[in-house]
């Protein structure tokens, strides 16, 4: 069983992240349901899921993925603010492409939405 684990460390680890990742995304989504405007509220939420979802490689090798804030933050901390861009780059890729799909969701539901 031990090898097994050991084998298989690195799916476990996130596979235990996505869960809790999820877990933490409910509880998001019920804490920003009092919000009334729809574009703030989705905002909010888009935001929060970026920095828990957005992965990057750990280190030098392309061989394992983590968390891109966890990436960020450990690249800040040890390298200074040099090493911080590669997570930090990706991390506003990200929230960008979130802002671009909020954006043509906005403009798509108004459309349908007007006769």
């Amino acid at each position: 069983m031990a090898e097994i684990i050991h084998q298989y460390e690195y799916l476990i680890a996130w596979c235990v992240y996505v869960l809790a990742g999820l877990g933490c995304s409910v509880v998001w989504w019920k804490m920003t349901s009092f919000l009334r405007h729809r574009g703030w509220r989705d905002l909010v939420r888009g935001i929060v899921v970026v920095l828990i979802f957005t992965p990057w490689y750990a280190g030098e090798s392309h061989q394992f993925m983590a968390p891109a804030s966890v990436v960020l933050m450990m690249d800040l901390l040890l390298e200074g603010a040099k090493g911080g861009l590669q997570g930090g780059l990706v991390l506003l890729f990200s929230l960008f492409a979130m802002l671009i799909g909020l954006t043509l969701r906005l403009l798509f539901w108004r459309r349908t939405e007007t006769p």
